[in-house]
C-alpha cells in the first residue's frame, strides 16, 4: 500500500472502504442509539423479524423502538426454534470483534454456529463495532485474533466480512445477496465501553 498509515485516519479510511464495496457506515455516539437505527432500517424495508447474536445484545434490543418487531435470540428461544425462526429473519444484528481500516473488513469470532448464522442468513446484516476495536491493518489484528483464539476453550469460528454477499458467476453480472446478506450496515460506536460487548 502506497499510503502512509500514520497520516491516514483509521475511521475515515474504514468508512471509505466500507462504502467502496457498497456497504453503509454510520458513526454513533453510544450503543444506546443502535435500537433506533435498527428500527428505522426495519421500517424502511418492512421487516418483521430481527435476529440478534449474544445475550448482551439481546437485552439492548428491547426498547420501545423495536416493539412492533419479532426480536429473536438464543437467549429467548430454544436452539431448534431459533434456527427455524432465523431462516425468515430479514435483519441480523451482531457485534464485531475487530475492524480493519485499510480494507473495511470486520472480524467476528463466534463459538456457536447459530450466532455466526445471524451474520449470514438474514437479508441485511447490521454489525456493531466499538471504536476501540478498529485497527489500521490486518497485521495489527493478528495479535488480537490470536488472543481471541487462546481465551476460548470451545471451538471458535473466525469470520472476515468485507462486504455484502455477491457473485458474478452468471454472465459476469454482479448479483448481491447470492450467498448471504444483500446489505451490510456497520455502526461504529464511539463510547469507550459497550455493555454486553
Amino acid at each position: 500500500m502506497s499510503q502512509n498509515r500514520n497520516s491516514d485516519d483509521p475511521v475515515t479510511r474504514f468508512n471509505a472502504q466500507v462504502r467502496a464495496v457498497g456497504g453503509y457506515f454510520t458513526s454513533l455516539t453510544s450503543v444506546g442509539e443502535v435500537p433506533e437505527y435498527v428500527s428505522k432500517l426495519a421500517s424502511t424495508m418492512n421487516a418483521k423479524r430481527i435476529a440478534v447474536s449474544g445475550a448482551g445484545l439481546s437485552s439492548l434490543m428491547v426498547p420501545k423502538h423495536l416493539n412492533p418487531y419479532d426480536i429473536i435470540s438464543l437467549s429467548n428461544m430454544e436452539r431448534a426454534d431459533f434456527f427455524g425462526a432465523l431462516k425468515s429473519a430479514e435483519i441480523g444484528v451482531s457485534y464485531a470483534d475487530l475492524g480493519v481500516a485499510e480494507t473495511g473488513t470486520l472480524i467476528a469470532a463466534t463459538t456457536d454456529e447459530l450466532d455466526r448464522l445471524v451474520t449470514a442468513l438474514p437479508l441485511v446484516h447490521v454489525a456493531i463495532l466499538p471504536r476501540s476495536k478498529l485497527v489500521f491493518a490486518l497485521d495489527d489484528a493478528q495479535k488480537q485474533i490470536s488472543q481471541l483464539l487462546k481465551n476460548t476453550s470451545a471451538g471458535v469460528s473466525i469470520s472476515l466480512i468485507s462486504a455484502s454477499s455477491r457473485t458474478a458467476d452468471v454472465g459476469g453480472i454482479t448479483i448481491l445477496g447470492a450467498h448471504g446478506p444483500k446489505e451490510l450496515h456497520v455502526l461504529l460506536i464511539n463510547q469507550n465501553t459497550l455493555g454486553g460487548a
